[in-house]
């Protein structure tokens, strides 16, 4: 791709780094930087929260709002604002007018002294309200790039569905991470001609050299294999699924072990899971892993699962960025075949897919690829591979770069 022009944006986003080794949305500050690294003048907008400290290394500007005082009641964004992942907490309801007036007249501020070319939201709520305001104020362009949660509260509530169409209407460019995300914003009024941009990870940070656990080896009959999976702790990442398809495999394989990283509401009932299956001294749950521990719990692993599903509710996952992360690790991943996986994966070229919440397709796919060391490493190779040519960082802000530009030129 030729280079581009280079602009002045605004980011706009609800969450971003807080603090050294923060893993909510690791993402955004990827994108960002990476945004930055291609020449563009970036700031960013977020919301204050009570965990943020200085990050040392940062080089983009970060600008924080408060809307709550005290501030421990800042409890919008930074995956705070939904209960189990699957509704609006009360909080985010009263505290939303607020939010949404203190984001605005920070972007605002941000845009003008900036003299910001164009304003770049993620989430369509609510952030791509406050950018679409602001935007008509000062007569620039804003995208959009969507997450997930955004398009599955929207569909659920029909004054943030009213708020996304009035939204989408007046973008400039709009983005999505799997094909579902896409149809779904669409019916909300996206336009049709959204672009389809997988995410990425940085094969820089995620190295298979990171490695410290010895190679795989058969000791007395028995594999030491280490099987991993990372995410929130709610219903939609399917874990509980992991769960109930590791059992064959241990009565078979007695030294293989499941680690399940990341915190949330849903630890106690999958680790009571695991005691009710007798499989509770086999699977361990680290807790929340910080991101600058993230690069080497997955080169640790020698199987990466990722068991989303679709929940009670109809939520769903993306594109998760820990997919990435793992296969530019090197490791041998298996996924549902849900959101963007398909996007990213080549069933037996870089991965295994699976269908979402299939116990028994996912037990088969492990037990594979114990079996076979060869297609296990051959997996884990092109999976490094893939991202090191397409899914990386340097991709994705050159593509989101490119919808900047044909929003911009128009307009100047």
């Amino acid at each position: 791709m030729k280079k581009l022009k280079s602009f002045k944006i605004a980011v706009i986003t609800s969450s971003y780094t807080r603090f050294p080794g923060d893993g909510i949305a690791p993402f955004v500050k990827a994108i960002s930087e990476s945004l930055a690294n291609l020449g563009h003048n970036l700031v960013v907008v977020a919301p204050y929260d009570p965990e943020v400290k200085p990050l040392e290394t940062d080089e983009i500007h970060v600008y924080r709002f408060k809307y709550i005082w005290p501030v421990r009641f800042h409890v919008m964004g930074h995956a705070r604002s939904l209960e189990k992942d699957v509704r609006l907490r009360l909080s985010s309801y009263l505290l939303l007018p607020f939010f949404l007036i203190a984001a605005f007249l920070k972007l605002y501020q941000v845009v003008r002294r900036q003299n910001s070319d164009i304003i770049y939201a993620h989430w369509v709520i609510p952030n791509g309200l406050i950018a679409a305001c602001v935007a008509k104020f000062q007569n620039i362009p804003f995208i959009i790039s969507l997450h997930g949660s955004d398009i599955y509260v929207s569909q659920k509530n029909w004054f943030f569905r009213t708020i996304a169409r009035w939204v989408f209407k007046h973008s400039s460019g709009v983005t999505a991470c799997s094909a579902e995300l896409k149809r779904k914003a669409i019916e909300l009024g996206a336009p049709k001609d959204l672009d389809l941009v997988p995410w990425g990870a940085d094969p820089t940070v995620f190295d298979p050299e990171l490695r410290t656990r010895a190679p795989v080896n058969q000791i007395n009959k028995q594999f030491y294999l280490r099987i991993s999976s990372l995410g929130r702790l709610v219903e939609k990442k399917g874990f509980k699924f992991l769960i109930e398809a590791v059992p064959p495999i241990f009565q078979e394989f007695p030294s293989t072990e499941l680690v399940i990283g990341g915190g949330g509401l849903l630890q106690g009932e999958l680790q009571k899971h695991t005691q009710d299956l007798n499989i509770s001294d086999r699977v361990d749950f680290p807790g929340s892993v910080l991101w600058n521990d993230v690069p080497e719990f997955l080169a640790n692993s020698d199987i990466f699962v990722l068991p989303s599903v679709r929940d009670g509710h109809g939520n769903e996952d993306g594109l998760p960025t820990v997919l990435l992360e793992a296969m530019s690790c090197g490791v041998a991943v298996i996924a549902s075949q849900i959101g963007g996986t398909n996007l990213v994966i080549e069933n037996n070229v870089n991965g295994l897919l699976v269908p979402p919440g299939d116990i028994e397709s996912l037990t088969r796919a492990i037990m594979l690829l114990i079996q076979n060391e060869e297609l296990r490493k051959n997996l884990g190779r092109e999976a490094r591979i893939s991202v090191l040519n397409r899914f990386n960082w340097n991709e994705v802000a050159a593509r989101i770069s490119a919808i900047m530009y044909t929003a911009v030129t128009p307009t100047k």
